[in-house]
């Protein structure tokens, strides 16, 4: 079994890039991470300069898109409505935003500290064919960002525990200014244990990648009572 895991997990890797690139093009999108050039560093909400804000804390982490199959099966668990809107913290250049914003709900909000990574997910989300939602890009700090018009808030470790717990903090603060039922996705939870220690959000659903890689689903104190999240 593990032989035939393996034999897999090559198997995809190599047909990985052929598969995004399709995704990309039936999108219109162009969200592959770029290759640093010679003496540059990877881009990274660490970088400070001109044209990001100042984080609070110097924790947050390079950019790096994750894989069509599992953003749809994120999505597809979520059974997003037309009421929802969808926040996708550190956002990169707006991968899964496009891909949420083909679907009928009221609108998707990326929050994305480097402001040359949200004018490609600008630049991605004018391109983006078949889009059915609007498509609103932040520049800002997920630890003090206006996070009010969210019911749906996605993130894929974008940030160690300290921003992590503050971003909760800041949710739990708009939350409780208007009072409203929230979902948080957390793609590959290695801060887990933060959201454990919140106090207001309890697990309802998991499922794990080829590779192993955790995606958890969680839900404000009395938000949901079905397995699946629902109302």
């Amino acid at each position: 079994m593990d032989s035939l895991r393996r034999s897999t997990g090559k198997t995809i890797k190599l047909l990985l890039p052929v598969w995004t690139m399709l995704n990309e093009v039936v999108l219109n999108i162009r969200t592959m991470r770029p290759r640093p050039a010679a003496g540059t560093p990877p881009l990274s909400s660490t970088t400070r300069g001109p044209f990001s804000p100042t984080a609070k804390h110097v924790d947050n982490l390079a950019y790096v898109p994750h894989d069509y199959w599992y953003v749809r099966a994120m999505a597809r668990r979520l059974k997003l409505a037309r009421e929802d809107v969808f926040y996708d913290i550190g956002c990169g250049m707006g991968r899964i935003l496009c891909v949420v914003a083909r679907r009928r709900i009221r609108k998707c909000v990326g929050i994305e500290l480097l402001e040359p990574l949200c004018q490609k997910a600008r630049c991605n989300a004018l391109r983006l064919r078949g889009r059915k939602a609007p498509i609103e890009i932040i520049c800002a700090d997920a630890a003090t960002a206006d996070l009010s018009e969210g019911t749906v808030y996605y993130l894929f470790n974008p940030f160690g525990k300290d921003t992590l717990r503050d971003f909760l903090a800041n949710l739990e603060t708009s939350i409780s200014r208007d009072p409203r039922k929230v979902k948080v996705v957390y793609y590959n939870p290695i801060h887990e244990s933060v959201l454990q220690a919140s106090g207001w959000l309890t697990k309802f659903d998991e499922f794990s990648t080829w590779s192993d890689v955790r995606v958890t689903f969680w839900k404000s104190c009395g938000a949901c009572s079905g397995p699946d999240g629902s109302s």
